[in-house]
């Protein structure tokens, strides 16, 4: 299965003195998964009672969660099961927010009966239970009360089998040899909602996430020790690997505790790790078939009903956060007048606060903390005073609340970060400042002439204040007006364009610009992007459009290609310049670069032509393009609506392609992530035919596509040698159908290789040429029309790169096989 791994993807920071922001990290697919047990169990849990008041008053209490689900591929007795599950989850659950799940019916793997996670993950957030770790967006946006991820986006990504033996019923009354979609769907929306804990196992070294999951702060050992704690069990280590499969990994929750006689619940870890299930479940032999906490252990048998979250998987939620009282406050900045501040807060709560637990603590340069009871300005907003403190000193302080139901007391900064005993504090100086602007923005490389003017987008923040961002810009050298950029509300956005007052712009021309922000400061403190020179940005269009085309990329100029995380350069290891993706590139993105020459598609056979080295994840086995199974991927395509809609060329693919690719991806491996880098001996032709997917005369515009989901991640995409040509003969039909394809590669002694023929052929050579462009094998191929093998002796070759070659005269198309034996 594929490696849980959340890798920080910057959103927008919280930064002093601003509306509160939060960072969002990415999130993997859909990972956990319960299986189907072949065992009739025969057993019925009991409704929630909540539910089951929710069914005799036919109320929904005013707080109650609202779910709304996107359904695809169910049919309409599968789905309304699925809607008594999300009844259940909405009568336990309290949220402001719209909890939106799409949920698809589908083939999976043997014995899945559904998988499910989060689509993404947030820390930083305002009323957190606990600082520095990652909340999925259900339990985010109710900790927030805000919408984070967009009111048309799901939560929740949840798969269900299309093909096991279902009981579509809500009665609870299983036969024996049906497996309950009730139990299934209530199972797998509750990985959505929290439970899961974002681990990992490889070689016996055991991973979190990074953040670690809100779920995995609570896990420990027999002992008693947090498995989130570096100093003893250091992330990606054996000795966490080694608490992963060790049979004795407990949630300690005191919520949940006191539902379970005191004791920790238990977590399923077995001595061989279980992707998808280990440290995600509760522990199948702790809660059997018939216990009321059964519902999230790995698996579920026939004849099972589990209406029933369970009271501790309903009190490790609260623990989490689905019961809350949320501090919701906008810390205070540095500021150079003293004076007494006044610190504002929102205490939210989902029970009721206990009456003069709302306490503002403050300490002067770490001083002894005064205490000052919050006094209620109406609703929900309290208030205090942090006293003068003076000039030139520095002010620390936090906030308390506490509710009757749980007997918690939450603060903010949240209490608790993993790994770090002291208590967190906000703070703030008093005096003359000396702290620069902190600016964030990317830089814009290229813009299409016909979409100007365009708006630039910088971030920026300072602890007193910004006073002024501008844009300081030349055109082909000469200097224009600088470009004032104004603030997005009450965000840290400031935007502006690059517009024509001053003068066209037109294609063709170069803008050097950098970014320039300085605070509100007495004497003010600058900040400028670059810190030295300037961005280029060149102004583009697509140029006329083409029959043939030939770049081999060596040239500079002209300007043929623009896009986002693509360059054309050399880096080590390669002889000459080449497309190159980042490297490596970043998870949860998509990279693109476009071709600004537009062919025309003609009559004849037409072939997009280029050199290539993919070291991209591989999915897994058997899985196909487009499925979440395939992971990352690279893609060619075309368009001839003027990129309105885009076309693959042919089916995307990964590293799995070429055996020699999967063999350089495997060979260096840090956290399933691949740190094998790309080399020059790696490249190897691909061909691409354009009329099967267009008709002549249609202008097709070009590009490549680099995907990449949350997950594990490598070296890139180099492409080298772009061709596109109108080709003849039997050469040109092998390129059309999808040229040559030689396996295994590398090769011990006996390769094959396949090709797909129009028509019957005769006459043809295959020869082998070693590194010097020597023959060294040679064989006469007669072929008849489709896809046929044809077995390549390379037994007697010394290891080394081979060309492969089939055709006749002129008329070639070739290949590359690396012999290892």
């Amino acid at each position: 299965m594929k490696k849980l791994l959340l890798l920080p993807a910057l959103v927008a920071a919280w930064l002093p003195g601003q509306a509160q922001t939060f960072v969002k990290v990415s999130a993997p697919s859909p990972t956990t998964v319960c299986y189907g047990r072949a065992e009739d169990m025969h057993t019925k849990l009991e409704l929630p009672a909540a539910y089951l008041e929710q069914q005799r008053t036919g109320r929904r209490r005013s707080t109650a969660a609202n779910i709304e689900v996107t359904y695809t591929g169910f049919s309409p007795e599968a789905q309304a099961a699925f809607q008594h599950a999300v009844e259940i989850w909405e009568s336990l659950l309290v949220s402001p927010v719209t909890i939106h799940v799409q949920a698809t019916w589908t083939p999976l793997g043997t014995g899945v009966l559904g998988s499910a996670g989060a689509t993404a993950y947030y820390n930083d957030i305002s009323g957190a239970t606990r600082s520095g770790v990652s909340y999925p967006v259900a339990l985010a946006e109710k900790i927030t009360g805000q919408e984070l991820n967009g009111a048309n986006l799901p939560d929740i990504n949840a798969r269900f089998s299309s093909t096991f033996n279902w009981y579509y019923g809500t009665d609870g009354n299983v036969p024996a040899g049906k497996h309950d979609l009730v139990s299934v769907v209530l199972h797998e929306l509750g990985h959505g909602l929290g439970f899961i804990a974002s681990t990992s196992y490889s070689g016996g070294a055991g991973s979190y996430s990074i953040p670690p999951s809100i779920f995995s702060t609570y896990l420990e050992n027999q002992a008693g020790s947090p498995l989130v704690n570096n100093k003893v069990f250091p992330n990606a280590s054996t000795a966490l690997g080694a608490q992963f499969t060790s049979g004795n990994v407990y949630f300690n929750s005191n919520l949940a505790k006191a539902v379970n006689g005191g004791q920790r619940p238990r977590i399923y870890a077995p001595a061989t790790y279980s992707s998808g299930s280990s440290i995600s479940h509760l522990n199948e032999a702790t809660y059997t078939a018939g216990d009321i906490n059964s519902l999230m252990t790995p698996s579920i048998g026939s004849a099972e009903a589990m209406h029933n979250p369970g009271p501790i998987t309903l009190r490790m939620f609260d623990e989490m956060g689905w019961f809350n009282t949320a501090i919701r406050h906008t810390k205070l900045p540095d500021t150079e007048t003293a004076q007494n501040y006044t610190v504002n807060a929102s205490i939210i709560s989902d029970g009721t606060i206990t009456p003069g637990s709302v306490k503002l603590f403050y300490a002067i340069d770490n001083g002894p903390l005064t205490t000052v009871v919050m006094t209620s300005t109406g609703g929900t907003t309290y208030q205090g005073i942090i006293q003068n403190p003076g000039l030139n000193h520095t002010v620390s302080y936090y906030i308390a609340a506490a509710d009757n139901e749980t007997g918690r007391t939450y603060t903010a900064p949240a209490a608790f970060q993993p790994n770090v005993s002291t208590l967190a504090r906000y703070s703030f100086v008093v005096g003359p400042d000396a702290t620069a602007p902190v600016v964030s923005h990317k830089p814009i490389t290229y813009v299409f002439a016909d979409k100007l003017p365009y708006q630039i987008l910088v971030q920026a923040t300072d602890n007193v204040g910004v006073g002024v961002a501008q844009v300081e810009w030349t055109v082909n050298g000469t200097p224009r007006t600088p470009i004032q950029l104004t603030r997005q509300g009450t965000s840290n956005n400031f935007v502006g364009t690059f517009n024509t007052s001053a003068g066209p712009l037109v294609a063709g021309d170069v803008i050097n610009y950098r970014v320039v922000v300085r605070d509100a400061a007495a004497n003010a403190n600058q900040t400028a992007l670059p810190g030295s020179g300037t961005s280029v940005l060149n102004v583009v269009s697509f140029k006329p459009a083409q029959a043939a085309y030939s770049n081999n990329l060596n040239n500079p100029a002209p300007l043929d290609f623009v896009g986002e995380g693509f360059s054309v350069a050399q880096p080590t290891g390669f002889s000459n310049p080449a497309i190159h993706s980042d490297h490596a590139y970043s998870n949860d993105t998509t990279l693109i670069y476009q071709m600004l020459v537009p062919i025309t598609v003609q009559s004849s056979p037409q072939v997009l032509s280029f050199d290539e080295v993919v070291l991209v994840e591989p999915g897994e086995p058997g899985s196909v393009f487009g499925t979440p199974d395939f992971y990352d991927y690279v893609v060619v395509e075309g368009s001839k609506d003027n990129g309105a809609t885009w076309v693959p060329l042919a089916d995307g693919y990964d590293s799995r392609l070429r055996p020699n690719w999967l063999a350089a991806w495997n060979s260096s491996q840090a956290n399933s992530n691949s740190t094998a880098v790309g080399t020059a001996d790696l490249f190897t032709p691909h061909s691409f035919g354009l009329q099967q997917k267009f008709a002549p005369g249609d202008v097709v515009r070009l590009r490549f596509r680099l995907f990449a989901d949350p997950g594990s991640f490598g070296w890139g995409w180099a492409i080298d040698n772009v061709n596109v040509q109108v080709v003849t003969g039997v050469a040109a039909d092998l390129k059309a159908t999808g040229g040559l394809s030689l396996y295994p590669n590398p090769s011990t002694g006996l390769s094959h290789l396949r090709a797909t023929f129009v028509k019957p052929a005769s006459g043809l050579e295959l020869l082998v040429r070693n590194s010097l462009g020597q023959v060294v094998s040679r064989q006469i191929v007669s072929a008849a029309a489709g896809q046929v093998d044809l077995p390549v002796d390379l037994s007697k070759l010394a290891n080394g790169l081979y060309q492969v070659s089939l055709g006749s005269a002129a008329d070639v198309i070739s290949t590359k096989v690396l012999v290892q034996k």
